[in-house]
This record gives C-alpha cells, structure tokens and sequence, in this order.
C-alpha cells in the first residue's frame, strides 16, 4: 500500500497532565493519540477541563472488556439481529431466522450465490476449504427460540477506541462477541463465537479526531461508575437505542457493519467474524460484511439483507511469500514497505496492513493445517528482499522474526500459531485461551490481560488527557495512515 503524504498537525502534549503515563510509542515517533489537528469547530481544551481532567485509574473491566452478567443480559443474540433489520429497511417479510440460516448456508456449496463456491469467493485462488459441514449445521437450527438446543449468547463488550484514525475519519469500533452454546439434543457441538465489530462514525468529520473525544469520555467514566444497573443502561443506549452520546448514533446499526447498499456497491467500514471450532473439526476464522439488494431501489419490501463473504484482513496468502503465485511479486513490494511496523519493539504496537487483493477469504488455526506460518513458506527472493529492508532500517531482527511478526498479525497467528514463538528483540507472543482471546466461560486470555488491554487503557487515557486546559502544545508530523493507538488503519487486531 503506497504511504500517503503525512499531515502537519497540533500535538497536545499529555505530559502536564497524565498522573501514570505510560510509554505509546517505542519506535520514537510522536504517539498518534496525542494528536489533534486544528480545525475551525473542533472541540477545545476548555470542553474536555469541564469533566474530570486529567483522567487515570481506568478499570479494563468496566471500561474496556465488559463481562458482568448485569449488562450482558441486554445483549441478546435477537436484539443485535432485530437493529440489523429495522436499520437496514428491508422487507418485514424477511425474519431474523431467514437472515441467520441464509448467512450460515453459505458455509456450504451450491448453486446458490454467496455460497463458498461463488465465482466472487477467491477470486485469486489462494484456497478456502469449500464446502465447510460442520459449520453448515448451523444453517439448520433456529437459535432464536427460547428452547433451541443451540444458542448465541454474550460473552463480552469491547471497548476499540483505540482503534479509530489519528484523522477522526471514524471514532473507533466497539465489539459484542457471542458463544456457541449447545445441548445434548443438539445436532452439533462447539466451541464457537461470532463477534459483531461496528465502526462508529464521526459525526462531524471536519472537526477531526477531537469530535471523538465524547465518545472516549463515555467510556472512561464508566469506571467512576460504581452501579453495575447504571453501567449496563449506559451501554444499552450506546449499542441500541442512542443518547448515550450526545450526536452520535446507537452502535448497532446495519450501515455501521460494512453495509453495501446494491448488489456491486462497495463495502463500508465495519464487519462481523467468525471463530468456529464445530464438531472439533478444525478452527476457522471468517470475516463478513452486509449487503442490502433490493429488485426496485424505491421500494423497501423488495429489499434484502444478506451477510457475503469477505476477505480476512491483514492475512496475505502464503503463496505470495513462496513467490507462486502471479501477484507475489507485487505483494512482496508491498509487504517490504511494511516492515518498519513490524520492527517494533513492543508486542503491542507491531502492526500489519495488507491490501485485500493479497488476503485469503479463511484464517486457520489448527496445528499442523495453518497457512500462516510465514517463515516456512518464504522463498529466498522474499527473504533477500526483507534483509535488504532490515540492514536499511539498522534493524538486528533476522529474517524469520519478521515473517513470525507477520504471522501474529493474521486472525488465526493472533489467537493460536503465535502464541509462545519469539519474535526477536526480547519479544514472545503472549498466550491466548486456546484459539480465543475470550471464552465461553468469560475468561480473558493473557494476551489481553497482560499486554493489550494495558496498552489501550494507556491510549484512551493519554487521548483524553492531551486535551485537558492543562495541557502543553507543540507540533509534530504524524502519519495519517495509523489509528491512534499506533496500529495501522483498517487492521485486524
């Protein structure tokens, strides 16, 4: 991806008012949430000086991984499926189950469009594995009865704030995640998880990523908040029925999942992942977006809402580093460029982005079957081109700790393959749940626990307090390419 000119922006320097700061940048640049350009009607520092500032003591479980029963329980499986439909406005014919059972059917081949097999699935041909039965069983229960021997229930809130560009184009996505449940009546069996992963929008784009301030606000004082009962309406009204926020809408909304509207209309920011581990059979990971296609475009009841198959980001296809297939050429150019962000010496700040020309429609992540294992696929033409960009960048990382930096980037290197392999630098992946970074059981793994959700803790603390009335200015050149929390634009984790 060609790097685009960096922007000439307003730092607010957080160092006057951070109680426990804490290091966002290793690499030496100016951390991107600390950066506020100014734009005529921009919130000012005298806006955020009117609530708490500086903030500190931010409590993860309150602010940025939500697992109490309390606000879960509003969570339904039927109301995040019932705000897709009303917010995509398409006929009252088309139910909750249709949706659901047509999304699952395309695990399956068949003449069917938007099945596995469709001629728009792979366009490259790096491989999926089509047809998909274990997860097709899914196709054939009804999870919305109060009876079914197969169930989606809530697991988690996620707070990704971090996750919003250093230019405000968006404020960040905020996640539900639901487990696979099942009984012994049931036709399958788990584990599983659908994770839905909105993209807020910026209401007032112009004013840049101060316009997010309300929103990192919203969540931090969730902390100060000691009522389990008032947490959970708070984030009620932030994910469903708005007003949390003043001027920006609910969370769940069918527009904020890449909604495209017509059958060639090009995806918006946002999606909903799958992690399926069906029958034991193999863990899998798949990312969809959602198309809305309507026979007449004036007509709402002719219209349909379906979930299409898209490619997992930030997960090249191995062929492309063994130089077999006709785009590993241009790929290679491409990943090169990328190796400043991979250099990193912090686990939490290595970062990975691909475009989707190069990214497979499947992330696996059972030993022995996973096609990210990047070092053992690279040819020497990828390894000669990766040292070259090594010795230029004085870096002592060897070639194999890049490729495995690449590897942690990708859905399933993140949740499983990388877990305990050194990166060089001092550096190991951290552990997951076993193929999850959260179980059914609630339980987050140490990757989150010990390193990311320390570090986006950093990151919502340190954006709100560069805007306290307190805070010092200076100027700096960031890159408009990142997210303020340091990770490039449009990545996966």
């Amino acid at each position: 991806m060609p790097r685009l000119v960096p922007w000439l922006l307003t730092l607010t320097a957080a160092a006057a008012c951070v109680d426990d700061p804490a290091p966002l940048d290793d690499v030496g640049e100016a951390p991107a949430a600390l950066t506020e350009p100014t734009v005529e009607g921009a919130p000012t520092a005298a806006v955020a000086a009117a609530a708490a500032c500086p903030v500190s003591g931010t409590l993860p479980a309150r602010s940025l991984a939500v697992t109490d029963a309390t606000a879960l329980a509003r969570f339904s499986f039927t109301r995040v499926m019932d705000r897709l439909r009303a917010t995509a406005a398409v006929s009252a014919v088309q139910t909750n189950l249709g949706i659901y059972q047509a999304w699952f059917r395309t695990f399956g081949a068949t003449a069917a469009a938007g099945d596995c097999n469709d001629a728009n699935i792979d366009p490259e041909r790096y491989g999926l594995r089509c047809p998909r039965t274990p997860e097709l069983k899914l196709a054939s229960v009804n999870p919305f009865l109060a009876t079914s021997a197969v169930k989606f229930v809530p697991v988690g809130l996620f707070n990704r704030f971090d996750l919003a560009p250093s230019t405000g184009a968006n404020c960040g996505e905020y996640r539900i995640v639901y487990s696979v449940t099942t009984t012994a009546a049931a036709p399958l069996s788990g584990p599983g998880f659908i994770i839905f992963e909105a993209t807020l929008p910026n209401p007032t784009p112009a004013a840049g990523i101060n316009a997010c301030l309300p929103v990192a606000r919203f969540w931090q004082e969730l902390s100060t908040d000691a009522d389990a009962t008032s947490r959970a309406a708070k984030l009620e009204r932030f994910y469903f029925t708005g007003g949390a926020v003043a001027g920006f809408p609910a969370v769940v909304d069918a527009r904020h999942y890449g909604l495209a509207n017509g059958a060639t209309a090009a995806f918006t920011n946002g999606q909903v992942r799958t992690n399926l581990f069906i029958d034991g059979a193999e863990w899998a990971l798949r990312e969809f977006k959602l198309r809305k296609r309507c026979s007449v475009a004036t007509d709402p009841t002719t219209c349909r809402l379906a979930f299409d198959h898209v490619q997992v980001k930030a997960n090249p296809a191995e062929e492309l580093f063994a130089g077999t297939h006709a785009r590993s050429s241009a790929f290679l150019t491409a990943f090169v460029n990328q190796i400043p962000a991979l250099v990193r010496t912090s686990t939490a700040t290595i970062g990975l982005s691909t475009s989707n020309l190069f990214n497979e429609f499947e992330s696996v992540s059972m030993p022995g079957t996973e096609t990210v294992r990047y070092r053992a696929r690279a040819s020497a033409a990828a390894r000669a081109a990766i040292q070259a960009k090594l010795t230029a960048l004085g870096s002592t990382l060897t070639t194999n700790n890049v490729l495995d930096r690449a590897t942690t980037q990708t859905c399933a290197g993140c949740h499983q393959t990388s877990v305990g392999v050194p990166l060089g630098g001092g550096l190991t992946w951290p552990g997951s749940n076993g193929f999850t970074h959260i179980d059914g059981a609630k339980t987050l793994s140490p990757a989150l626990t010990g390193v990311f959700l320390p570090r986006r803790k950093a990151v919502l603390e340190a954006f709100i307090n560069a805007r306290c009335a307190t805070a010092k200015v200076a100027t700096t050149v960031i890159d408009p390419e990142l997210t303020i929390g340091g990770s490039p634009v449009g990545a996966a984790n």
